[in-house]
């Protein structure tokens, strides 16, 4: 029963581990029309407003919805920075926490079916209550129906209470896992355009073949991980960067516009817990 309980653990984690890669922030630009596929826009104005460097974070919550066993995805969006002290309250045996994270890109929003930018409209809500913040409901996502989770388990699950705190804690753990340079596609939920602007620095690991242009940084691994300038230093502090892969700093005469490919993005983690998604391929 033991051996039967922990490959459940096991799998439970492998199901759940890329779910962060699902979801993308609230749109915070002013919006520039994308096309499939990334591309150099060669016209950028001349002077336009940025959000790189502005600080984020995620919450993730495990939920019933109907039959299922749901995430509901909560995104600081432009609300507020996320404070130390805040994420700190958070209870972690109720919230996986995605987060403090940098924007390493100019402009980030979604798109309709026409690559026409789009509005995000939802209430914000106090997530958790009684912390003083206030988190939009960016998504919520159905994880595994609750007969094949109640027969894995072996009990009737009608509210959370009844989910076993081991099971618990390791599906939000597992929430937040990444393997380290592995290339997960990834069909959003929600088609996003990411702009770098021209002559911005562009943080990008090449594997010999494709090319990954960072979305955000965080600190939750190297806790020096908090500005550009850092970021820029990461070549000297890979231990495990594949053999062929090198990491560089860029910048483009263009525009540098990353989107889904067919509605597929493709996204990798460093080590460090920093996301990219690719723009480009031999």
């Amino acid at each position: 029963m033991v051996a039967q309980g922990l490959a459940m653990q096991i799998a439970l984690r492998r199901s759940f581990r890329s779910l962060h890669l699902l979801f993308v922030p609230l749109a915070l630009s002013s919006g520039l029309a994308g096309c499939e596929g990334s591309t150099l826009d060669e016209d950028p104005p001349e002077v336009r407003e940025s959000v790189r460097g502005a600080r984020v974070c995620e919450l993730f919550e495990l939920t019933l919805e109907g039959e299922h066993l749901a995430m509901d995805v909560w995104n600081s969006g432009d609300l507020h920075d996320c404070p130390d002290a805040w994420l700190a309250a958070v209870d972690p045996q109720r919230y996986a926490v995605g987060g403090p994270r940098w924007r390493s890109v100019d402009e980030q929003y979604t798109v309709d079916a026409d690559g026409e930018p789009v509005g995000f409209d939802a209430e914000a809500l106090e997530v958790p209550a009684g912390l003083g913040q206030d988190m939009f409901l960016a998504a919520q996502v159905l994880l595994m129906p609750l007969a094949v989770l109640e027969h894995m388990l072996g009990v009737d699950i009608e509210s959370l209470d009844d989910l076993p705190p081991m099971v618990h804690q390791t599906i939000l753990d597992g929430t937040l896992a990444t393997e380290g340079y592995a290339i997960n596609e990834v069909e959003r939920a929600l088609t996003t355009r990411m702009v770098h602007h021209a002559g911005s620095e562009v943080f990008v690991l090449d594997d010999g073949e494709c090319r990954y242009a960072m979305k955000y940084y965080t600190n939750i691994v190297d806790p020096t991980l908090t500005n550009e300038d850092a970021v820029a230093e990461l070549g000297d502090k890979f231990e495990h960067l594949p053999q062929g892969w090198r990491f560089e700093v860029l910048s483009f005469e263009e525009d540098l516009v990353v989107a889904e490919l067919d509605g597929v993005a493709h996204v990798i983690a460093d080590e460090f817990g920093n996301s990219y998604d690719r723009y480009a391929c031999d």
